[in-house]
């Protein structure tokens, strides 16, 4: 893989956000796909990407 930029990142992970979104769409209650590692690295970025003094 070659020299990624943060927007490479970005897109990359949108498109995890989307991937993630359509199982849960999809999935038959039975079955159950977990998500769990999708919404640690998702709720990771969004951490960073809060500053330390943003209240939301």
């Amino acid at each position: 893989m070659g020299d990624r930029t943060t927007a490479d990142l970005e897109r990359e992970l949108d498109m995890l956000a989307y991937v993630r979104d359509c199982l849960r769409a999809s999935e038959d209650r039975a079955v159950g796909i977990p998500t769990i590692a999708v919404d640690q690295v998702l709720d990771e970025l969004n951490s960073l990407v809060r500053s330390p003094g943003d209240p939301t």
